[in-house]
């Protein structure tokens, strides 16, 4: 105890040393009296140049413009010009729209115009509620934007500045345009049009019209946009108007033709946006470019082009995003590092007012020190002395502390046992969705089937009356105008091969049709095969060959003739759809004993080995998205499976597919074979 507190003495003797130090220190700092220097004149040149400066790289390098705006601002303050301290409020809150700052160039703004409103300057009044007007515009605060806005045009026309009041109506119409309120956009462009026209200003005269425009194109009145944008091009020379202006009112032309479906002219257009944009090489603007050329040729049909425009568009679009949130961090940590600096500088502020208090205050605070050392002293002691209490206390505290850890353990694992209840409920949801969406399909094909048989007994009867009247009109030839006949043969045979053709469809839709479990038949597989082949007819013809390697021996099978053509049917689709362009597709039964060896090979894409273990789990498909649900291959081994048989697949990417069905024969069939 004893060595305790000799070296809080030691402590105590230190740290009155070092107040002691601190007080002289500030003693003699305090003492030094600079004289004072006149240079006002030299210092308000110095702001105006740094002002000057931090405009001039503002684009260039953002870091050493906002150095120059801050450095206008402490000199300003130095010698106390509140003008100048506007200036630089001005230029700082521009500063810090640039990377995208709203609120701190909100802050600057507002504390610019509360200055240039205290004196009375109406121009730079009117000049930064139109930048406010900006950042609440680019903030989608668009209430707040169109009120400064309006500001600006009122300034403008108190102070007869017609390019003010044209920035003003320029601004209300943006706000209007974003918030779809065209036809008060249009009013507004045209009022700032013929103010431009009236003191001859041709920049905004183009712009405005630019602004007419686009207001007709995207009010869905894309004649009248063109009307104005050739207005645009024959009175002023595009050449000498901004390239950044003119690349975008050559988008809108191109954009506008798009919609009337003049493509020859969209494509003339959207050239001389490209030949634009080599003066000013943006990305976003060449992008749009692409995608513009991207829709032209996708309505005009030429798909291979429109694919290269939309890579190309791509490939520009994601280096833009890239870019632009790489901008956008970069912006970011420049704009926390900046902040952070000013909030520094607040500190050292603060810091230098705490080095200005007065020496009494000091002797208080040396008074104050001692009374706190003191009262240490005894507080350390009565720490001591109930040292032991405390002890006992963290000893009853550990217990609680275990006793809240054992618990924990038992929430976890409770919790751990409803994660996999879950799990369990996720996987038993799953197999119910996809039972229901098999119940769903199954319900769809039955439908299907009633649906084909309705059909095939609507067409008959027309057709019936068809085939009659071309028996009558055939035997009126013959004996009426027998000397026609020869000329009119080849029609006549026409129509005979239509009418077969026909009742052919009819019969498939009728085979289709029999979805019926109980109805158990002796089924002609090579008659389901054809029929099948018959209702693929315009998907094949032209492109594939069909192969038929059929066994000598008519083979039967006994079962369900309605599913047997769905089941075929399907495989037919998966195997034309396997073909790209052209191919074959070869047919081959062959009879084993008691059974039948049915096989379909293609000459199509083929499949990989990971997705040949798969392709008939339900609702797997390599399919495209829209194209297919992943039921197909699923129902016929569902079918297969009901009539006994078995389903296999053998395939090879890039080479083709092959099906292999072993189906049981009906007994007389058997024995035959």
């Amino acid at each position: 105890m004893k060595i305790f507190f000799i070296m809080l003495r030691k402590l105590y003797y230190t740290i009155l040393f070092l107040i002691s130090l601190a007080v002289a220190t500030n003693a003699q700092v305090r003492s030094k009296d600079f004289s004072a220097i006149d240079e006002d004149s030299i210092l308000y040149n110095t702001v105006l140049i740094k002002i000057k400066l931090s405009e001039e790289t503002k684009d260039s390098n953002i870091k050493q413009s906002m150095q120059y705006a801050k450095e206008a601002l402490a000199t300003a303050n130095k010698i106390g010009n509140e003008r100048l301290i506007g200036e630089s409020k001005l230029q700082l809150g521009k500063c810090y729209d640039f990377l995208g700052g709203n609120m701190e160039a909100l802050n600057h703004l507002l504390e610019a115009l509360e200055i240039f409103t205290r004196l009375n300057d109406r121009t730079k009044v009117a000049q930064t509620n139109k930048l406010i007007g900006y950042v609440y515009y680019l903030s989608d605060e668009y209430l707040s934007a169109y009120n400064y806005f309006e500001n600006v045009y009122r300034f403008g026309i108190e102070l007869r500045d017609t390019l003010l009041t044209i920035d003003g109506l320029l601004g209300k119409g943006s706000v209007y345009g974003n918030i779809q309120k065209m036809d008060s956009a249009l009013i507004i462009f045209q009022e700032a049009f013929l103010l431009a026209q009236s003191i001859g200003n041709k920049a905004n005269e183009v712009q405005s019209l630019f602004y007419i425009g686009d207001v007709n194109l995207y009010s869905g009145h894309p004649k009248k946009a063109i009307e104005i944008f050739h207005q645009i091009e024959n009175d002023y020379n595009l050449a000498k108007v901004n390239p950044r202006m003119a690349s975008g009112i050559y988008n809108s032309m191109t954009k506008a033709y798009i919609e009337t479906k003049n493509f020859d002219a969209a494509k003339k257009y959207n050239d001389k946006a490209k030949e634009a944009l080599k003066k000013i090489p943006r990305l976003d603007r060449l992008a749009y470019y692409h995608f513009l050329k991207f829709q032209i040729d996708t309505c005009e049909q030429n798909y291979r082009k429109a694919i290269k425009s939309y890579l190309g568009y791509k490939i520009l679009n994601d280096s833009l995003r890239n870019s632009y949130f790489k901008e956008k961090i970069e912006n970011a940590e420049t704009l926390y590092e900046l902040v952070r600096a000013e909030r520094e500088v607040d500190n050292l502020t603060s810091e230098n007012i705490i080095k200005d208090i007065s020496l009494k205050q000091r002797r208080i605070l040396n008074y104050s020190s001692i009374l706190i050392i003191t009262l240490l002293v005894v507080i350390v002691f009565q720490i001591t002395r109930y040292a032991s209490k405390t002890r006992l206390k963290n000893q009853r505290l550990q217990e609680q502390q275990e006793e809240l850890a054992a618990i924990n353990e038992e929430l976890l694992s409770t919790n751990e046992e409803l994660h996999h209840q879950r799990e369990e409920l996720e996987i038993l949801l799953t197999n119910l969705k996809n039972t229901q969406q098999q119940l769903i399909q199954s319900e769809k094909m039955a439908s299907l089937g009633v649906l084909s048989a309705g059909v095939a007994h609507e067409i008959n009867n027309p057709l019936n009356f068809i085939k009659g009247g071309a028996v009558g009109i055939e035997e009126y030839l013959k004996t009426q105008c027998h000397e026609h006949i020869v000329e009119l043969a080849p029609f006549i045979e026409s129509i005979n091969i239509g009418i077969e053709r026909a009742v052919a469809i009819i019969q498939s839709l009728n085979h289709y049709s029999r979805q019926d479990d109980s109805k158990k038949t002796n089924c002609h597989i090579h008659s389901i095969i054809d029929n099948c082949l018959i209702m693929l007819h315009n998907k094949i013809k032209n492109r594939i060959i069909v192969e038929k390697n059929y066994s000598a021996n008519h083979p039967y099978i006994t079962g369900n003739e309605g599913k047997l053509h769905q089941a075929v049917l399907n495989i037919l689709i998966n195997a034309i759809q396997a073909i790209e362009d052209t191919g074959k597709i070869i047919i081959s039964t062959r009879i084993v004993g008691k059974h039948l060896n049915l096989s379909f090979q293609d000459t199509g894409n083929g499949i990989s080995k990971d997705n040949l273990t798969k392709i008939m789990d339900p609702f797997f498909t390599t399919k495209e998205a829209g194209q297919g649900v992943g039921l197909g291959l699923s129902i016929v081994q569902s079918i297969i499976n009901d009539h006994k048989g078995t389903i296999e697949f053998e395939s090879e990417e890039g080479t083709g597919t092959t099906v292999l069905i072993t189906l049981p024969l009906s007994k007389g069939n058997a024995n035959n074979g």
